[in-house]
């Protein structure tokens, strides 16, 4: 997936960017959206120098993409069984089983933090290029 995004910082191997409004245009969860600024950082492998306000050219694969989205959604959601059925082991009060679950939901966030912390350059996206 590429994209085209305005430059708000430089930091060396890495920048920190915004995406225009219009990319958000085609996207009908934007009143969902947690990024209003549209703001984050972008690694800059080959050092290219930008100004504040430069434009320039982002890619990140669509498989890392998913990969993505499916870690740090599903895989905790997932865990929600796991925790249900071992729960279930114990008692049979509903309450205390969706306890379990939820219990094991935030143990699958909380690995999936972790994950993302130590993997964070392999899912951040990088810059191709400077866009005129």
């Amino acid at each position: 997936m590429k994209q085209k995004v305005t430059v708000f910082e430089n930091k060396g191997d890495e920048i920190v960017v915004g995406c225009d409004k219009s990319a958000c245009e085609g996207c009908h969860g934007s009143m969902f959206c947690q990024h209003k600024e549209n703001l984050f950082e972008a690694l800059n492998p080959d050092n290219i120098e930008f100004k504040k306000g430069d434009k320039a050219e982002i890619e990140m694969p669509a498989g890392r993409t998913v990969t993505s989205v499916l870690l740090s959604l599903a895989f905790p959601l997932v865990m929600f069984f796991p925790g249900y059925f071992i729960g279930s082991k114990f008692t049979s009060n509903e309450l205390i089983l969706l306890l379990f679950g939820a219990l094991f939901m935030a143990i699958g966030f909380g690995i999936a933090a972790l994950y993302f912390k130590n993997k964070k350059k392999q899912y951040t996206p990088y810059v191709i290029g400077k866009d005129e």
